[in-house]
């Protein structure tokens, strides 16, 4: 899900940043209408058009997939989530039986920055309509409406917000409030391609979907940003106390990036969430509870379930990261990663508890990727990336020591999305189906250790590009018996993957993908993964506007 482009704008920031295609970092300084008078002269841009008040743009992706990993669709409306072997919602079995299906999906992303305001304000909006092929009609609900007849109301939110520049320029600052994108990264995510998001920061492993809430990002020396989001809400005392009022779980990022040379940053974070949902809030509404606490959250995010019942608490985060020359522009290596330490402490609010009364949480993650540019083009790549976090032997008792993720409130709240797997983390170009050996890095609290590789190299320079990856993993710790009596190990698995990517035209691509993953001894005792998962994608996507 990656491009080139040299069309300039914030609005196809927004939409390529937010949709995974790639915008060169010269882009990204054009300004807003309004604006663009005075840059037009600073810039010497005169044979350049002025920038349209109003720019919709479509993104449109349809995935093909055979695979002998078995999900169910029904659990959620037609997605299916979660790491392999789980016994409910709608994780995967992996079986000597394959299923077929074809998932699409449609983005529109709409801007408007009209010449009135005089670049001090954007709207932007955006919806997405998913769904498998052959799957309902003629009613009601999200993910769903590729049935005979269609006839389906299948309109999702995505974002809708409004973004103030006080500067009139949106490198320097930049005022976000409403439904916006919410990563791990200081960068704003409305105006930064994705590919810059997902090599800094945390690279999406603790925090990568959307809220609401408000956001504030600055350029000046350095990049700054400070959000505040509430990311559930519950009525917790209606019923036992006849108090009304919502409860909320709050979070609090505060993360700061400064350039040490050219092209090398170094960043420094501190984020806070606060529960006092007391256990209550949805991660799926009226389904699949949110929070450590939830008895089937695990199931289809893969973070652990506590023993604690209608928990209130906080978790604070400290990191720190950097990345050096990830665009290539002072040479051909690149590198980046990060290290966060999380903490916390969540108290039961059941006096008649038979479990823990009370949870501390300590873990430590770390992260490290190198890249090598060695042809002719930015496709020709070579990389080598490992993820590390602590484990717990146990999760049940009074004291979790491994990672500590956004996916325990959201479905998901976190999804590392550079890692190139297909099978041992979840292919990332989907709709529905997001589903793979380890979908959170705290692997269902036994920790993780994995070293991942991949090349690539243009067959036709920015037309045809092959990839070819491999990764292993294993836990931290000795897992729990999936059933007793049989010793269960810490190999999780090793894949081997092949990608071939063309280009038919600008902006839209075809590809062919397939993975083969060779089990490791982490599934002794499962009896809902009896084969070495493979699957077999082909995909299409473009972006038109």
């Amino acid at each position: 899900m990656t491009g080139r482009t040299m069309i300039r704008g914030s609005a196809l920031a927004l939409a390529l940043g937010s949709l995974g295609l790639s915008l060169p970092a010269a882009a990204q300084s054009t300004p807003l209408p309004g604006a663009y008078a005075e840059w037009q002269d600073a810039q010497e841009r005169s044979e350049d058009a002025p920038p349209r008040e109003f720019i919709l743009i479509n993104y449109f992706f349809t995935r093909a997939t055979a695979t002998n990993q078995l999900g169910d669709p029904a659990g959620l409306k037609g997605v299916s989530l979660g790491p392999f072997g789980f016994p409910s919602g709608s994780a995967v079995r992996v079986e000597n039986r394959t299923a077929f299906f074809v998932e699409q999906r449609w983005i529109p992303v709409i801007e408007y920055s009209p010449l009135f305001v005089d670049g001090l304000a954007s709207f932007r909006a955006q919806f997405e309509v998913d769904y498998l092929w052959g799957r309902a009609a003629n009613t009601v609900q999200q993910n769903e409406g590729g049935g005979f007849n269609a006839d389906q109301i299948n309109i999702q939110t995505k974002n809708v917000n409004v973004a103030l520049y006080p500067t009139k320029n949106a490198n320097q600052l930049a005022i976000v409030f409403g439904t916006q994108p919410v990563y791990d990264a200081v960068y704003d995510a409305t105006r930064t391609p994705l590919n810059d998001i997902i090599r800094t920061g945390y690279k999406l492993t603790f925090l990568g979907s959307d809220a609401t809430g408000l956001s504030v990002y600055s350029g000046y020396k350095g990049h700054a940003r400070l959000s505040l989001l509430p990311l559930g809400s519950f009525q917790s005392d209606k019923a036992t106390a006849d108090d009304p009022r919502l409860k909320f779980v709050w979070s609090g990022l505060a993360d700061y990036s400064y350039p040490v040379r050219p092209g090398t940053n170094v960043g420094l974070s501190l984020w806070h969430l606060r529960d006092e949902t007391k256990g209550e809030a949805y991660a799926f509404e009226g389904l699949v509870k949110s929070g450590p606490g939830s008895p089937g959250l695990g199931s289809f995010t893969g973070v652990p379930q506590l023993a604690i019942e209608r928990p209130t608490g906080w978790v604070t985060w400290l990191g720190a990261n950097f990345n050096h020359n990830i665009d290539f522009r002072t040479g051909p290596f690149g590198a980046s990663g990060f290290v966060m330490y999380n903490l916390g402490r969540y108290r039961s609010n059941r006096p008649e508890t038979t479990l823990n009364r009370q949870v501390d949480i300590s873990g430590l993650s770390a992260n490290l990727e190198l890249l090598y540019n060695f042809g002719r083009t930015a496709n020709d790549l070579v990389t080598l990336e490992g993820m590390f976090s602590t484990g717990d032997e146990n999760p049940t008792d009074n004291r979790y020591t491994s990672a500590f993720t956004f996916n325990q409130y959201g479905l998901p709240g976190a999804v590392w999305f550079n890692h190139k797997m297909l099978i041992l983390f979840p292919f990332t170009s989907t709709v529905n189906n997001y589903t793979g050996a380890v979908t959170d890095i705290s692997n269902q609290g036994f920790g993780l250790q994995t070293v991942l590789a991949t090349g690539a190299y243009d067959l036709i320079p920015n037309k045809l590009n092959l990839k070819l990856g491999v990764g292993h993993a294993r836990s931290s710790v000795d897992p729990t018996e999936n059933t007793p009596g049989v010793a269960r190990g810490r190999v999780i698995g090793t894949e081997l993957n092949a990608e071939l990517r063309y280009t038919l035209r600008y902006l839209m691509t075809v590809g062919l993908h397939g993975g083969y993953m060779i089990r490791g001894d982490f599934y002794n005792g499962n009896p809902r993964v009896t084969a070495n998962p493979w699957a077999a994608f082909t995909t299409f996507t473009w972006y038109a506007f």
